[in-house]
């Protein structure tokens, strides 16, 4: 592997003076011996059960799973003779914890919308004894892959030589699903899809559903790739073996051959890339002599284009925060009459087992009511979070294209002025679904008159109370439906921001590249032409290497 060295500098050398990023740091890290596991990337949409299947193969509950998301840091699990976790801070920190600290740094609920700025958490645990030179690694989504400047990514990114899409089989295959598979087929040399949730489903059913991801597969990638089943609930050791006898174990077995075809892809992807931007950087050298008024013209546009853009979702973000609201109390309103009918149907049924005191009569109900009131707004939430969830994935979708017809429009316009097409790129955000809002019920009775009333005697009040008590039920449902509204609107406010938040961060990194290319004072075009062939020839060296 040490052979590829000189091709690394040379690539190293001519994206400084083209100004491209530095498109060979995965490959410089693969050669510096800072880790030597190969990273199993396991990926999907939210709710497609990652972290379930992460936990089943290492027989062993490792991450957080359940109902709560996971924020959008990346989990990497290595082998450790004891569990715990490493983690790593944007601000360069690192610290060390306990296994059982793990959720209060990568769930929504303990870090929410990652204001402790986790980076990555590495987790070492004994449950890849088995496997020590094989890691997992959980990941949010295409966006974790596409952040290259995000220093623990780098880390473990270049090291990636399979990726497991997960997709549920609940779930029909969506566009986001085969953005993802097309994405990841361009950073990892091997890719599988592993449909989870099979149990759901007869034999007959399931056959239609893989037959028809499969198909679908084929189509975006033009090969097949391999399916596993898998479910939690039934058959798992079989499921697990085979993913373990097929997957992991050979990756662990041929180690040093899997690194040097990771090591072929990630160069090969690197002098791709570096052709593009060089070929770029020529064209804007050719055209800056008897054009420069046009490259300067350029860039206003693209600039101008950017503004555009970020304004548009500006408007687009305050648009989707205030139609969310109504939405939401379309879905969940219509819920109080029931929830009124349930909790005076219930009431009359317990109503004989409230005794003692006026005042004690009252703080009992009080007590009943917030139990009673808490349990039909759970069960509330439970049949609408997967419809809150189909609301921001609207949302969601909307902020994908628009990062990507941004990055479209830049490609046109490089294409018009220099005749230079852009690699293909797949970009999506990270969704982790939203959290559930915590079911909070306050004092029932406010007011200092209803209080003082309770300090009368039981004896000839008892009727007049309890018919106060049931007026008290539909005013306690309404109040408290409405304060749930408000708190899932929170959480969903919460998850447009962060996705408008990814898709700027998309354009500008994007613009961010091709304007220092333009602005680059490189040097003469003899040279850059003559890096460029440089670049040509390695392209055809590695590729004839890779078909050995």
């Amino acid at each position: 592997m040490e052979n590829y060295l000189p091709l690394i500098s040379e690539i190293v050398r001519i994206n400084k003076l083209t100004g491209a990023p530095e498109l060979a740091r995965p490959v410089e890290m693969l050669l510096n011996g800072q880790q030597k596991n190969i990273n199993i990337a396991v990926l999907g949409q939210f709710k497609t059960g990652k972290s379930s299947l992460i936990n089943s193969l290492l027989d062993s509950d490792i991450l957080p799973v359940g109902v709560v998301p996971l924020t959008a840091i990346v989990t990497q699990v290595i082998y450790g003779d004891e569990a715990s976790i490493h983690l790593k801070f944007k601000d360069g920190k690192e610290m060390n914890a306990s296994i059982e600290d793990l959720p209060t740094y990568v769930t929504e609920k303990h870090n929410p919308s990652n204001v402790r700025n986790v980076e990555q958490a590495v987790v070492y645990h004994p449950a890849l004894k088995d496997f020590p030179q094989v890691s997992l690694v959980d990941t949010p989504g295409l966006g974790s892959f596409y952040k290259h400047n995000s220093e623990a990514t780098i880390q473990w990114l270049p090291f990636t030589g399979v990726a497991m899409v997960v997709i549920s089989a609940e779930r029909p295959l969506s566009e986001e699903d085969i953005t993802l598979l097309k994405g990841i087929a361009s950073y990892c040399p091997d890719v599988a899809i592993v449909v989870t949730k099979t149990d759901l489903f007869d034999e007959k059913q399931l056959d239609e559903i893989k037959h028809y991801i499969r198909e679908s597969a084929r189509k975006a990638l033009k090969h097949d790739i391999p399916l596993f089943d898998y479910s939690i609930i039934r058959h798992t050791d079989y499921f697990r073996k085979a993913i373990l006898d097929e997957i992991i174990l050979p990756l662990h077995e041929t180690i040093e051959q899997k690194r040097h075809e990771i090591m072929l892809f990630k160069l090969k992807s690197a002098i791709n890339q570096s052709i593009v931007y060089a070929d770029l950087a020529l064209q804007a050298a050719l055209k800056r002599v008897t054009e420069k008024t046009k490259i300067t013209k350029t860039l206003h546009d693209m600039e101008r284009n950017r503004h555009h853009h970020e304004r548009e979702m500006m408007l687009t973000t305050s648009a989707f925060k205030g139609e969310f609201r109504e939405r939401l109390e379309n879905i969940i309103l219509q819920h109080l009459p029931d929830m009124e009918t349930h909790l005076i149907n219930a009431f009359e049924a317990d109503i004989n087992s409230f005794s003692g005191t006026l005042f004690s009569v009252s703080k009992q109900f009080e007590q009943w009511l917030i139990e009673k009131i808490g349990n039909e707004l759970f069960k509330i939430d439970e049949s609408n979070y997967d419809h809150v969830n189909q609301f921001v994935l609207e949302y969601m979708e909307y902020y994908r294209y628009t990062a990507v017809q941004f990055r479209q429009q830049l490609e046109e316009k490089l294409t018009e002025i220099f005749g230079i097409h852009l690699s293909e790129a797949f970009w999506q955000c990270d969704f982790m679904g939203v959290e559930k809002a915590d079911v909070s019920i306050y004092r029932v009775f406010d007011s200092q008159l209803d209080t003082l009333l309770f300090f009368l005697p039981m004896k000839g009040f008892r009727k007049l109370f309890y018919s106060h008590f049931k007026k008290q039920i539909p005013l306690e449902a309404g109040k408290n439906l409405h304060r749930y509204i408000s708190n899932v609107t929170v959480k969903v406010f919460q998850s447009i921001d962060a996705m408008h938040a990814q898709a700027i961060d998309y354009i500008n990194s994007e613009m961010k590249v091709i304007v220092a290319i333009l602005n680059k004072e490189t040097g003469n075009t003899d040279e850059l032409s003559h890096a460029l062939d440089e670049l040509q020839t390695m392209q055809q060296r590695v590729a004839n290497k890779a078909d050995e």
